[in-house]
C-alpha cells in the first residue's frame, strides 16, 4: 500500500496526517517529507497522526525515533496520535509507549505540545 501524508501547518506546531502502511519500502518518504516540513515550519512542534496506519514495521519505527530525536534537537514537541489498538499495543511491546508522547486523539495532542 502506498504512503500518503497530509500536512497542516499551524502557527504552534505541524499536524502530518499519515495514511497507508509505513514499512520498508516507504519509510524514508515519510522521513523526508516530515523534515522537508518542519524545516520550512513556523515551530518545530509536531503531531504525526497515525489514524490510517494499519501497519508499521521496525523501519517505521526507527524512522519515527529519528524523527523524534530530530524534533528535540530544535527544542521541539513531538506527538503521536494512535487510534488503533492493534498500533498502541506494538507501541506498548517494544517499550516506545515509554519514549514516544502518545495521545489518542488530536485534541489531546495539542494540549500536550
Amino acid at each position: 500500500m502506498d504512503l500518503k501524508l497530509e500536512i497542516k501547518k499551524e502557527k504552534d506546531y505541524t499536524h502530518i496526517i499519515v495514511h497507508g502502511e509505513v514499512d520498508l519500502y516507504n519509510a524514508n518518504e515519510l522521513k523526508e517529507k516530515v523534515n522537508l516540513s518542519t524545516d520550512r515550519a513556523e515551530s518545530p512542534n509536531l503531531i504525526i497522526d497515525l489514524k490510517d496506519v494499519d501497519y508499521i514495521d521496525s523501519t517505521g519505527l526507527g524512522i519515527l525515533i529519528g524523527i523524534k530525536r530530530r524534533t528535540a534537537e530544535k527544542t521541539g514537541k513531538m506527538v503521536l496520535v494512535l487510534y488503533s489498538d492493534r498500533i498502541n499495543k506494538l507501541f506498548e511491546i517494544t517499550g516506545l509507549n515509554k519514549v514516544f508522547t502518545i495521545s489518542r486523539n488530536v485534541e489531546d495532542a495539542i494540549a500536550a505540545i
